[in-house]
């Protein structure tokens, strides 16, 4: 933890320089939604960073288990995504719910992600696929 590696310090440098340009946006400029984006990104990129390198400490960033695991969880989300997709198409086919493509892109959007993460999780959990 003593030496912190330079892309953390690269990308918590970024993080910081994308705030500070989205509170002068918000400042001296008024452009609303470009501040907040920056704002946001800022803090995102900080943030994240921030708790992955504290969360692993001394230990790799990725080896062969980690690459593994993450590549089963994604693949179990992209399956698991195509059965929504399945269903969405269903649930529009026979008129339940009327979709826009905005709602659709939204859901498999936010449902993809948690999906991932959730599974990466739970095989970091569980130690190994079997």
């Amino acid at each position: 933890m003593k030496n912190i590696e330079n892309r953390y310090v690269y990308k918590l440098a970024l993080g910081v320089i994308i705030l500070l340009a989205g509170i002068v946006s918000a400042t001296c400029y008024k452009y609303e939604a470009l501040s907040s984006f920056l704002i946001s990104t800022g803090l995102i990129l900080f943030i994240l960073t921030a708790f992955r390198l504290f969360r692993q400490g001394d230990l790799p960033d990725r080896d062969e288990r980690t690459k593994k695991l993450v590549a089963y969880g994604t693949t179990y989300s992209w399956l698991l995504t195509l059965v929504l997709i399945s269903v969405l198409y269903l649930v529009n086919y026979f008129k339940l719910v009327e979709f826009t493509a905005e709602g659709v892109l939204g859901i498999l959007l936010f449902f993809m992600v948690i999906s991932a993460n959730v599974f990466r999780w739970y095989f970091m959990r569980k130690g190994d696929i079997e």
